[in-house]
């Protein structure tokens, strides 16, 4: 497995930026100019799309942004990452009322971690750490490897470049520096009931073992599988006492699957998933069978610019984008433009981001994450219908 030369410091960065993709439940895609284009082509709803928007105070604290955010039971449920580290599960009503937290242990700084809940509100966390090696042997042409299907990132040393960043070409190696891998060390998954009490702890880390370039995606939970892994090798379901199991092999998903996609729950129980495919194709969006492992065929909407996508009442799904929030509608085979943000005075972040994390309650009532906030601070807001 060839593994790029990288600093000591630019590795630590990618970590760092690692830990941070975690609180990001969609990927932004970028299809095809063939591709079908919504924008102008979708109908909006009968009413004129515009909501309003309140913030939510006293939920998450100075400096804590949101890793993730998920509605069951009647309740929010959100985990909350502070610049100290420190991670904290946060529940509350969708008027902000009742808010219940509890504190999650580990060094939030050294554990890359993703979070599911299921229908009760327990909470689930897959978490890894990773522990450093120095040296490796390096193959003709120079590059280090610590070892074939260890699943770590390499690096080597370098000078005094205080400016360097993870956007850079990696800088030269200086004679003698010793090389840096980063492999997966600890590997477990974790349950808490909505006390925060720990009820399950389960060592995962055979998963990560021979497996080239293994990793999980994300997680998701639904009433008939129970808790689902997507990771490069497939969909996986796990088993308090089988462990994890392959239930859709990676070559289910097609021969230009790469092993990366947004695994994600509609209403009803059903499961979604927005794949990119190689050769040109770009991003397309599928409903999965878990029983005939098969996708459907395309369903020809959020293909032509970047999206996250959420679950909520009201539509199958729901995906946004800098523009509005849209409700797929399966027995139409469109999407139909629900918040029109340009005309509710929302405005997307740096990033091109509206709803970092969003909640649908009804038709009326959304309940997200959204610019407004200082710099790495949730802004939980309360939009409603005008």
């Amino acid at each position: 497995m060839r593994k790029e030369k990288l600093s000591k410091k630019v590795v630590t960065g990618i970590l760092a930026t690692a830990l941070c993709a975690t609180a990001f439940t969609g990927c932004g895609k970028k299809a095809a100019d063939d591709m079908t284009v919504l924008e102008e082509k979708v109908p909006q709803q009968a009413d004129s799309g515009i909501y309003k928007q309140a913030n939510l105070e006293g939920i998450t604290k100075e400096g804590e942004y949101l890793e993730f955010f998920d509605y069951e039971s009647g309740r929010v449920i959100a985990v909350a990452h502070g610049q100290d580290g420190k991670r904290r599960c946060v529940s509350f009503k969708p008027d902000g009322s009742d808010i219940k937290s509890f504190d999650i242990a580990g060094d939030g700084n050294s554990m890359s971690a993703l979070f599911t809940a299921d229908k009760d509100g327990n909470l689930y966390m897959q978490y890894q750490e990773f522990s450093e090696e120095k040296g490796g042997a390096e193959d003709e042409e120079g590059v280090a490897h610590a070892g074939e299907n260890d699943g770590s990132l390499e690096a080597s040393g370098e000078g005094e470049n205080d400016d360097a960043s993870v956007g850079d070409s990696a800088p030269a190696t200086e004679e003698g520096a010793e090389d840096i891998s980063y492999k997966v060390s600890k590997a477990f998954l974790v349950k808490f009931d909505t006390t925060g009490k720990e009820v399950l702890n389960k060592d995962i880390i055979d998963a990560f073992s021979g497996e080239e370039n293994f990793s999980v995606n994300g997680l998701v939970w639904t009433q008939k599988n129970g808790l689902l892994f997507n990771t490069t090798k497939g969909i996986m379901k796990f088993d308090e006492n089988s462990g994890l199991n392959t239930v859709m092999e990676r070559g289910d998903f097609g021969d230009s699957y790469e092993g990366y996609c947004t695994l994600f729950k509609g209403a009803d129980d059903q499961l979604f998933a927005s794949i990119y495919r190689v050769e040109g194709e770009g991003y397309m969006c599928y409903k999965v069978d878990l029983d005939n492992k098969k996708l459907s065929d395309p369903l020809g909407v959020f293909n032509d610019n970047y999206y996250d996508f959420f679950s909520g009442e009201g539509y199958d799904f729901y995906a946004a984008d800098t523009e509005a929030l849209y409700g797929y509608d399966s027995k139409a085979g469109k999407a139909v433009k629900v918040v029109d943000f340009p005309g509710s005075g929302m405005s997307p972040d740096v990033a091109g981001i509206v709803l970092n994390h969003a909640v649908i309650v009804s038709d009326k009532e959304i309940i997200a994450d959204m610019p407004g906030g200082s710099e790495f601070t949730a802004n939980i807001c309360k939009l409603t219908k005008s």
